[in-house]
């Protein structure tokens, strides 16, 4: 962040009752020890307070306690170090960049929970695998944005209620990395997705070499046979030998990649 957007997260958190604190160090900082803090004083009929670790650079680790049913605004958020969250099975509500431009690297999401707001784990650029098994749970628009390396997960409701392009080609790729495990519904949405924007599909593939949604679209057959070849090139150009494998394989062919003009 610069000055400007550090001025401003500091006058959102004013406005939400978080007093003021180092940006460099984090509030509450010479109470965590090794990162894992007891959060009971910071919570009030069954929420956590809005911005309590918010920029608390020593955090690493957290255990969000049994009974805790709200994560307030921006709680978590710029927490760059913050590597695992445990949340409660109570849990039903995380509001909005709760854990926004933290480290967060994985989180599974408890299946009671029944709203995820807008930005709520927003610019987190290590979150790489994310587990929402909850079906009938509300998930707001950019709940998931910006997260570049978020190439694996299981979404059970497949798509949110509302969401924009990015994030349909998003859900997408994540419904591609284990469409077994949704219903058919989802599992059409998808298909009908993929079929009139593979080139884009094949497009994130090859630039993040998401292996795990190309395995799901190749053991599918939703690749036309026709365009598999310039995959292929676009692979093996960039040594992505894994891709490759599972291009060929798709094309039902053997590892030897001769035949296509590379």
């Amino acid at each position: 962040m610069n000055d400007s957007e550090l001025r401003e997260k500091q006058e959102e958190l004013n406005r939400l009752g978080v007093e003021e604190y180092s940006w460099m160090e984090g509030v509450f900082a010479d109470d965590l020890g090794n990162g894992v803090s007891e959060v009971q004083s910071l919570i009030s009929d069954g929420r956590l307070m809005e911005g309590a670790f918010a920029q608390n650079h020593s955090l690493e680790e957290i255990v969000i306690p049994e009974g805790v049913t709200d994560i307030g605004e921006v709680a978590f958020f710029g927490c760059i170090n913050l590597k695992k969250v445990i949340l409660p099975q109570s849990l039903k509500t995380i509001r909005e960049e709760a854990f926004g431009e933290s480290g967060i690297a994985e989180v599974v999401i408890p299946a009671g929970v029944e709203l995820i707001e807008e930005k709520a784990f927003f610019s987190c650029h290590q979150l790489r695998r994310i587990e929402v098994p909850g079906e009938q749970i509300k998930i707001n628009t950019d709940a998931f944005g910006d997260c570049p390396l978020l190439l694996e997960g299981y979404v059970a409701c497949g798509y949110p209620q509302k969401f924009n392009p990015p994030e349909e080609l998003q859900y997408t790729l994540l419904w591609c990395t284990c469409p077994q495990r949704h219903g058919k519904e989802v599992g059409d949405h998808a298909r009908s997705f993929i079929s009139s924007n593979e080139e884009l599909i094949m497009e994130k593939i090859l630039k993040s070499n998401n292996v795990a949604a190309l395995s799901g679209l190749s053991g599918l057959k939703l690749l036309r046979q026709e365009n598999i070849g310039k995959y292929v090139a676009a692979a093996n150009e960039n040594n992505q030998t894994e891709l490759v494998a599972l291009l060929l394989a798709a094309a039902g062919r053997g590892i030897d990649t001769g035949e296509f003009d590379l």
